[in-house]
């Protein structure tokens, strides 16, 4: 356990119903925050991942800098080496990305905004000639997502799983008989043949980014029209706690557009709730809801815009 997330704890065990009104309000009157343009910003790397292309998509201006896990995205931003951090957060097939979850408890940064990001997957090489491919390496879940493809058009092919979908190209661009899946953007980077478009079962397929901030960042917010709220509840434990609390967001028209539990890992089967509300951070039904279900909950917190 981080040290972030001990004194997390240690706050919630001295103010139990303290909900962190900071998050919501009087940080929404802290400086307004450099413009994307004028911003660092931290991204999953190497470069070529979806993650960077994702980043250039934000912002081809900003000062991109490639980490090489969603820790120390989080690291960078806590320490101020970069203004942002664009981290993945969910996706439509794979569902949450447990890790930035994770570390959203656990630091306490603030979400200030995020964007959807399409997903598609290419079949590159050094070849230009498909036949000659024995094996195809790519990280699992983009081996999957291309599964029917490859069944059809590659049968032969051996499949080998990587961490990433582009550490195997820097470990073996320049051999001819493998392929790999992955972005658009890696042929560029990699100088590699794109042998297929779009080879993906499934064409809806998109990715969530949280933009992370030491604090909300009002003209990131603004840019990304972000109109939503990210709440972190842990709750008492009773039968029904957690239909009184939604009674509580449905009497004030709340509407909650997802709904994710998350181990706590302070004791087994212990959760924390997080929540995106269809509402801004400045609305005042969120702040009288809050207020309502303060006596349900061990711990509330204002993660940020969405």
């Amino acid at each position: 356990m981080t040290n972030h997330f001990k004194d997390f704890l240690k706050e919630n065990e001295t103010k139990p119903n303290d909900i962190d009104k900071q998050s919501f309000s009087t940080s929404l009157e802290k400086d307004k925050g450099k413009t994307i343009k004028e911003s660092s910003v931290g991204f999953l790397g190497p470069k070529g991942t979806f993650s960077h292309q994702a980043t250039l998509n934000f912002s081809k201006k900003s000062k991109l800098i490639a980490f090489s896990s969603i820790k120390e995205i989080f690291e960078a931003v806590n320490n101020e080496d970069v203004d942002l951090g664009l981290v993945p957060a969910e996706n439509s097939i794979g569902g949450i990305v447990s890790d930035t979850i994770n570390k959203l408890i656990e630091y306490s940064l603030k979400t200030t905004g995020s964007f959807d990001f399409p997903i598609h997957h290419f079949l590159l090489g050094k070849t230009k000639n498909i036949k000659k491919l024995k094996v195809i390496k790519s990280h699992p879940q983009a081996l999957s997502q291309c599964k029917d493809w490859i069944e059809k058009n590659l049968p032969r092919v051996k499949l080998e799983s990587s961490s990433s979908t582009t550490s195997p190209i820097i470990a073996n661009k320049s051999k001819k008989s493998i392929g790999f899946i992955g972005s658009s953007r890696a042929a560029k980077e990699y100088d590699l043949n794109i042998l297929a478009e779009r080879i993906e079962s499934t064409q809806h397929n998109l990715t969530k980014f949280y933009v992370i901030s030491k604090n909300i960042n009002k003209k990131v917010c603004k840019k990304l029209k972000a109109q939503k709220s990210l709440v972190l509840l842990a709750v008492y434990d009773r039968v029904g706690i957690l239909r009184d609390i939604l009674d509580v967001f449905a009497s004030e028209e709340l509407n909650l557009t997802s709904l994710h539990s998350v181990p706590s890992r302070l004791k087994p089967w212990d959760y924390f709730f997080f929540l995106e509300v269809q509402t801004p951070l400045s609305s005042s039904a969120l702040s009288k809801t809050l207020e309502k279900i303060k006596d349900y909950c061990s711990t509330i917190r204002v993660i940020g815009a969405s």
